[in-house]
């Protein structure tokens, strides 16, 4: 199934050194790595599950067992190498505001036969949202823009950047997610 896609980053320059056996024998190209990269993001849902994200999509906040509140975010890519790949994830408040956290991580793609690939679940980028110091507004049922990026091995270089509104578990048993993402919470302090 292929999508349309909103935004595209083209491919960087590639080196003209001939590529040994070996390296060309480690690759898993993606769709054409000679054409430029494109990517869509995705995210995992409450349940885990990868699912296509959309502008506005409301992206659950899911506690990891080392404690705050996070996004997993991932990409479904075409023209780039699927087994040397680095994904950074990011998110600002709004287009001109500061990045508020950016997660970096070596990640890979399976293939998905259609000449696409997406990121393995096991290896989605971690986003850090709650909590946070520099908030200046609360983290959770707000909108943020969130950016994701692949670079290959090879100097392919796809991303894309939407507006998302991450939000608290419902129903939040210990009411952690709403306190900690709210924008007056102090690092370290207690939750009712």
């Amino acid at each position: 199934m292929q999508l349309p896609l909103p935004t595209l980053a083209i491919a960087c320059a590639c080196s003209c050194a001939p590529a040994s056996d070996a390296d060309i024998a480690a690759r898993c190209p993606i769709g054409d790595p000679s054409q430029v990269a494109a990517l869509e993001i995705v995210h995992l849902d409450a349940n885990l599950e990868t699912v296509k994200t959309v502008p506005y999509a409301r992206v659950p906040l899911i506690q990891p067992a080392q404690g705050g509140w996070i996004v997993f975010l991932g990409a479904r890519a075409t023209n780039l190498d699927g087994c040397r790949v680095d994904l950074t994830t990011s998110f600002r408040d709004g287009p001109d505001g500061a990045i508020i956290k950016v997660d970096r991580r070596p990640t890979l793609l399976d293939d998905t036969g259609d000449g696409w690939a997406i990121t393995r679940t096991s290896l989605a980028g971690s986003l850090p949202i709650c909590p946070q110091v520099t908030a200046t507004r609360d983290l959770h049922d707000e909108p943020y823009e969130i950016t994701v990026a692949l670079d290959d091995g090879y100097g392919q270089r796809a991303s894309q950047a939407m507006v998302i509104i991450p939000f608290c578990p419902d129903p939040d048993p210990t009411g952690g997610c709403l306190c900690t993402c709210d924008q007056s919470y102090v690092v370290g302090g207690s939750c009712p």
